[in-house]
């Protein structure tokens, strides 16, 4: 990281959840990814706020796509136990995290289709049920 020693608090970083929410979460990765928008010396409470807030609303947009994330894994044929080491997690909170979206998913209809169809949810269910782990 190059320090820098004069900086602007103007600089545009965002420095509340909300703002930061607003970017989406692709600028927001890029945001966190480019370690010359973090200074390592010097820092002022603009800095330390901005990054509180750029890992926040990160944190929070990679927490709403885990769900789909494990949807995708088990649909794609991965062993159940290697979803649970991807989430870093067990498989009964996999299973939870998936199940809370899942549901909220194929009970949410547009245009007369369900955010998730009943057969995919229902072969994700069969998989974690094979495992042991059921609603």
């Amino acid at each position: 990281m190059i320090p820098c020693h004069k900086r602007s608090e103007t600089a545009g970083l965002p420095i509340t959840f909300n703002a930061a929410e607003d970017l989406g979460a692709l600028e927001l990765a890029q945001l966190w990814a480019d370690r010359r928008a973090w200074p390592i010396t010097e820092r002022t409470a603009y800095d330390e706020l901005a990054e509180l807030a750029c890992m926040s609303a990160l944190a929070r947009w990679l927490t709403r796509w885990q769900p789909i994330a494990i949807h995708s894994a088990v649909l794609a044929g991965a062993r159940m136990e290697a979803v649970a080491g991807a989430l870093g997690n067990s498989l009964q909170v996999a299973f939870d995290h998936w199940h809370e979206w899942a549901s909220q998913q194929r009970d949410f209809i547009v245009n007369g289709m369900a955010g998730i169809p009943e057969d995919d949810y229902e072969a994700v269910v069969q998989r974690f049920a094979a495992v042991g782990i059921k609603p």
